[in-house]
């Protein structure tokens, strides 16, 4: 039985004071670290000779992709890829230069990651070149970015930490509403005195998907206000999580223009608006194990609404064994689950196999493998090899019976044939393989590698693609930063030794920016 909007009933709940890192210590954890990745056998002089050369293709893609950058649009936040031209869409605070740190770090690029450090003395992270200030955006790609750079680098450039710390006190500032949640867009200069009023119909992504950076900031520099700002969104996301119209999962938009959260919509997705929100409740637990079992205890709350609910088989030619996760309307009557099947939502595999090491759950992570090979057919079955942004499938109307009676390739419908450089995919990938050594994830990856590459490479750098259900797609003139930061980390990473990056030392956030958690 689903309910309607959330409530906090009569008695309101008074704004959390404590510290972060000292809550829920009824819930503290005694366990010791979790084992993530899978202990992987001796490689074969073949095996090595193959998986190293295939590495140096990324490599030399990401070097590509940087000399474009560097050469063209430096200090920029992106470069385009087909004109030359340069774009600040993330205030300008040179969004690839900073997003690409630790890649350049991880990839051995020393002179070049030397150079973009350097290059951090001329950004003032108190000072955006825009009035308006995307706190998400800014928080996963630039505080990520220097964290992630600060802990890979192992502590070593001082100007990292203080540059993260002085972006953690600008952003700090986006939490000073009635309800302690972030506004989603911080209109810093008009902030001279009094609360910021908060909004409604606010993405939930970008009010739950802070948790990591912020958490992380406190555990380097020891201010613990940082996590304890967190605390106040996480104890309301937790208060509502079994309220909505999906009880254990938070629908699309929020409404945080009150006192407390609280939520109208019942539209629920792992996709676009969505995605981190659930994506970090795992990854915080790791970051946040030795003080705190919350998150850990709202993500099986959600783990067994979504797979319950957004789960599903698909009918496709064939007939593979693999799920893939869909959109729940609950204004409907009966509620509708939509095939729509997204890029974005390739991270749930992912996520997903991570939770089973947590859980230790041989099942979780078979619905893991399922849901990351259902992406993996999302690009074995375009005329590109790459997958479209947004698909529709049939639904099986029997998971244990399905058939296929259709006509074609499987894609009931392709509402958004682009690729935008997207990472989840390969992401989803990479953890499967590191969860399991199998190596025909290694395989699939590559098949998915030489055909992104093939098709977006420009000569400047690399570009995403407008259409591609066609066999060879034109470009746009667009180069995000993830591409550098996420798409081909995933790529060089699954192609490296286990050990490099490992994830039973590193959790990665959203934008791939690796957090020592152990």
């Amino acid at each position: 039985m689903w309910r309607g909007q959330a409530q906090w009933g009569r008695k309101q709940r008074p704004k959390p004071e404590v510290p972060a890192l000292i809550v829920f210590t009824a819930f503290r954890s005694s366990q010791p670290p979790y084992k993530i990745q899978a202990k992987f056998p001796r490689e074969s002089a073949a095996s090595k000779k193959l998986r190293l050369q295939r590495r140096s293709q990324v490599e030399d893609a990401f070097k590509h992709a940087w000399k474009g950058y560097r050469d063209h649009a430096w200090l920029h936040d992106e470069v385009m890829p087909v004109s030359g031209g340069q774009k600040d869409p993330f205030v300008g605070w040179a969004a690839t230069l900073v997003d690409s740190l630790d890649s350049l770090y991880i990839m051995g690029m020393k002179e070049e990651f030397a150079a973009a450090v350097a290059a951090l003395a001329l950004i003032d992270f108190s000072k955006p070149n825009a009035d308006k200030v995307p706190v998400f955006e800014v928080t996963i790609r630039y505080l990520g970015g220097l964290l992630g750079a600060w802990d890979i680098s192992e502590h070593k450039h001082p100007i990292l930490l203080e540059k993260a710390t002085q972006l953690g006190e600008f952003l700090y500032k986006a939490f000073d509403t009635q309800s302690g949640l972030p506004v989603p867009y911080y209109f810093w200069k008009e902030n001279t005195s009094g609360k910021l009023h908060g909004d409604d119909k606010v993405i939930i992504a970008q009010i739950a998907s802070l948790s990591l950076e912020f958490i992380r900031l406190s555990q380097v520099t020891g201010d613990l206000k940082y996590a304890a700002q967190i605390q106040i969104v996480t104890d309301q996301l937790a208060l509502t999580q079994n309220l909505t119209a999906l009880p254990g999962m938070w629908p699309i938009t929020a409404n945080c223009s009150g006192e407390h959260l609280s939520f109208q919509d019942k539209t629920f997705s792992l996709g676009v608006l969505s995605d981190s929100a659930f994506e970090y409740l795992p990854k915080t637990h790791l970051l946040n194990h030795r003080t705190s079992d919350q998150y850990i205890h709202m993500y099986r709350l959600a783990l067994a609404s979504f797979s319950k609910h957004l789960f599903f088989r698909p009918s496709l030619p064939g007939v593979p064994d693999v799920l893939m996760s869909g959109n729940l309307n609950m204004f409907a009557d009966p509620p509708q689950l939509d095939g729509q099947f997204q890029h974005l939502a390739c991270f749930v595999g992912g996520m997903v196999a991570l939770g089973s090491r947590i859980s230790n759950s041989g099942e979780e992570l078979d619905t893991a493998r399922k849901l990351t090979d259902g992406c993996v057919w999302g690009y074995n079955n375009t005329p590109s090899g790459v997958m479209p942004d947004f698909a529709h499938v049939e639904l099986c109307q029997d998971a244990a019976t399905c058939t296929w009676s259709g006509e074609g390739n499987g894609f009931k419908s392709v509402d958004d044939s682009s690729y935008r450089l997207r990472p989840e995919a390969i992401e989803s990938v990479f953890i499967m393989y590191r969860l399991t050594a199998d190596p025909s994830w290694m395989e699939k990856g590559w098949k998915m590698f030489e055909a992104i590459v093939k098709h977006t490479k420009t000569d400047i750098a690399h570009a995403r693609l407008v259409n591609v259900m066609d066999e060879n797609p034109t470009h746009e003139d667009s180069m995000e930063s993830y591409w550098l930061a996420e798409t081909l980390k995933y790529f060089y990473l699954l192609y490296s030794e286990p050990g490099l990056v490992s994830l039973d030392d590193f959790v990665l956030n959203t934008e791939a920016h690796p957090f020592r958690w152990h």
